[in-house]
């Protein structure tokens, strides 16, 4: 069996390295001319992406990862706090092996001896009548028994089996960087982010997403990993400001890293001045805006019949940043996929059967992701011109209720040991 993934992103290259492990052949095309060209910042693995993640990797590669990471006691409670990083309210976390690390980290990491063809992207694909699948890309054409779409939001792949786009503008915009945690900024630092990350809400319905990242708390000795060796990141602090798109003082796109600092230092002229100074000592080179677009999460998010053509991640659930969900649910769903074609590889499925089982499992936890990660914008719309007990009353419900869902959200059902 070949499969073709296209797109390389945390999704697809988890999906590749379980396929390979299983050894299933897997030829990766990606848009993008390195791994390391990429947005995004640090990503939050709950404890089934770390579960999954022990299934997929091959062990010297789950150990740099492990050891390129930050470790749970980094993520000890989500808070909710008012501009002047007042606690509104606060949602603990449950006891799990949840990790915390950078998008590039990750992602360097996940290529590792993967045949990806870097810079190619994805142009068309068609079925021939014995059911083989040309793909064809900048990058050449590839035939496959299976193609699988990772190609994130927008997905060119996810669109041609729906016959329309999976996601839509969700109408709030984001403007993020990472500030470098020397010992001045860290002395900055508001106390509540020691305990893990935090959204502020302030004046005009802005809202301020704060984590600090150190994997100096990693779990694994970095000098242990040899190949591939860990990637070691630099402790910082991602600051980024959320507005719904027509409440920016100035239009942030086409703004380049130094024009959105300024941008995004001005929204904070009204907040704590810690918080203003650490704007102030953003790194131009890594402030980048974002339009956060989502999934229907009432819809069927693979509304197609199953075939040997699907798709994972953002490209069939797509949410946005504020639930830190995205990557990890990208990485469950390369789980249960690669569990499915491993299965029509040793002929006890077959390859549309194996493409249903995945599809309907994903359908069972993906749009709950979706809905968790649009909570937090709806609480910003309520919390346009309102304060205090209003927004203590809104961030409360939203974290009570995201703790209930956090409860009761389908177990993984990947059917491997742990």
């Amino acid at each position: 069996m070949r499969v073709v993934v296209v797109g390389g992103g945390i999704g697809g290259l988890a999906l590749a390295q379980g396929l390979t492990r299983a050894g299933i052949e897997v030829v990766v095309h990606e848009r993008d001319a390195r791994p390391e060209h990429t947005g995004g910042y640090r990503l939050h693995l709950d404890d089934d992406a770390h579960r999954s993640l022990r299934r997929l990797l091959a062990p010297p590669v789950l150990q740099a990862v492990l050891a390129s990471a930050a470790g749970g006691a980094a993520f000890r409670r989500f808070s909710f706090c008012d501009h002047r990083m007042r606690v509104l309210a606060a949602e603990t976390m449950p006891p799990g092996a949840r990790l915390m690390i950078g998008r590039i980290p990750l992602r360097t990491l996940l290529a590792h001896d993967l045949d990806v063809r870097w810079g190619s992207a994805y142009r068309d694909h068609a079925t021939s009548d014995d059911g083989r699948i040309r793909v064809r890309c900048t990058g050449g054409t590839t035939t496959a028994d299976v193609l699988v779409g990772a190609d994130g939001t927008g997905s060119a792949v996810a669109r041609a089996l729906a016959g329309r786009p999976l996601a839509a503008p969700t109408g709030v915009d984001g403007i993020a960087g990472i500030v470098r945690l020397d010992e001045r900024a860290r002395d900055l630092l508001p106390p509540v982010l020691h305990d893990g990350p935090a959204l502020a809400f302030g004046p005009g319905g802005l809202g301020v997403f704060l984590s600090v990242h150190d994997p100096a708390t990693n779990p694994v000795d970095p000098g242990a990993c040899t190949s591939p060796a860990a990637v070691p990141e630099p402790a910082s602090l991602v600051l980024g400001p959320l507005l719904p798109a027509d409440r920016w003082p100035r239009d942030p796109r086409g703004l380049d890293g130094a024009g959105l600092a300024a941008l995004l230092t001005e929204t904070l002229r009204d907040w704590h001045p810690d918080l203003r100074a650490l704007a102030h000592r953003l790194d131009p080179a890594t402030v980048a805006h974002f339009r956060f677009t989502a999934a229907d999460p009432d819809a069927d998010p693979a509304p197609w019949p199953s075939g040997t053509v699907t798709a994972i991640g953002d490209a069939v659930h797509a949410m946005p940043p504020t639930g830190g969900l995205g990557a990890a649910t990208a990485i469950r769903d390369a789980d249960v996929l690669a569990r499915e074609l491993t299965a029509a590889a040793t002929g006890t499925t077959t390859i549309p059967l194996a493409l249903h089982a995945y599809e309907r499992e994903m359908a069972t936890y993906g749009p709950v992701a979706v809905r968790e990660s649009l909570g937090p914008l709806r609480v910003q719309r309520r919390m346009s011109g309102r304060a205090g007990a209003v927004a203590l009353r809104a961030a409360g419900a939203w974290a009570t209720a995201r703790a209930h869902a956090t409860a009761r959200r389908a177990p993984s059902r990947t059917g491997r040991p742990g």
